[in-house]
């Protein structure tokens, strides 16, 4: 499939970013790379428990990891034989969390989302189950869902912090490039609420906004309604994963 004609600027954390233009750019796109969001490990992360929970969600390819190491060292990650559940909320971190030795993880299949995750069987009713959801610094959308919900049902939620996330503030030269692409009409993949509000407060410096790129691309219909209010004007919701986004880029117009 071909994205000639395509113009994208890929905000994602800058490892993330990179493994993308490289499957946009074979795929024929224009691609620039801007992180505006940056990732760092915490320092020392403890789930504080005694032993192996019952059920561990990872929420992203950050948190597999980061919270692998921190986990192993833990020895919080059961032998497979003990009936251990492994969630992984999307495909990308369940292929990170096979690379990573966790090759059981479960995607939810009912979407990559926190709201087909509680639809599987075992987080309908967890009643008395020990849950450990390994994350970032976010505790907004999905993350808050998740813990709360499955309090409700009775699981003793547990959340081991791993990761922060920090906004980026472009230099006068990469702010310039951001600029000329949004004038130019590239559309902007935009992976996190906290990206778009990275990218926000930097496309001010080129005095535009928002409401100025031309296509935005989102991965979850919640960034999509932060986007929205924000004044997107066009946005899609698409897939993180490489394959998906190109094959849902290709059926589009330039």
């Amino acid at each position: 499939m071909s994205l000639q004609g395509f113009s994208i600027v890929v905000t994602r954390p800058r490892a993330s970013a990179e493994a993308t233009a490289r499957a946009l750019v074979a795929a024929q796109a224009q691609v620039l790379v801007m992180p505006l969001l940056a990732i760092d490990a915490c320092e020392s992360p403890d789930a504080g428990l005694a032993a192996p929970p019952d059920a561990i969600i990872f929420v992203s390819s950050h948190a597999a990891e980061f919270g692998v190491p921190a986990l192993s060292a833990q020895r919080l990650i059961a032998n497979r034989s003990a009936g251990q559940h492994v969630y992984a909320v999307g495909r990308a971190t369940a292929a990170r969390l096979a690379a990573l030795g966790l090759g059981n993880a479960r995607v939810p299949a009912g979407g990559e989302d926190s709201e087909a995750l509680l639809a599987e069987a075992f987080f309908q009713a967890p009643a008395g189950k020990t849950v450990l959801i390994v994350k970032g610094d976010s505790d907004g959308g999905g993350r808050q869902l998740l813990a709360e919900t499955l309090s409700a049902r009775g699981a003793t939620v547990v959340q081991l912090l791993c990761y922060r996330r920090q906004a980026c503030r472009l230099d006068a030269a990469d702010s310039a490039k951001l600029g000329r692409a949004v004038r130019s009409g590239a559309a902007v993949l935009v992976g996190s609420v906290e990206t778009l509000t990275s990218l926000a407060a930097n496309l001010v410096d080129q005095d535009l906004a928002v409401a100025d790129v031309a296509h935005m691309l989102v991965p979850h219909a919640r960034v999509a309604a932060a986007a929205s209010a924000a004044g997107a004007t066009r946005v899609t919701v698409v897939s993180l994963e490489d394959n998906k986004l190109i094959e849902t880029l290709a059926k589009m117009e330039p």
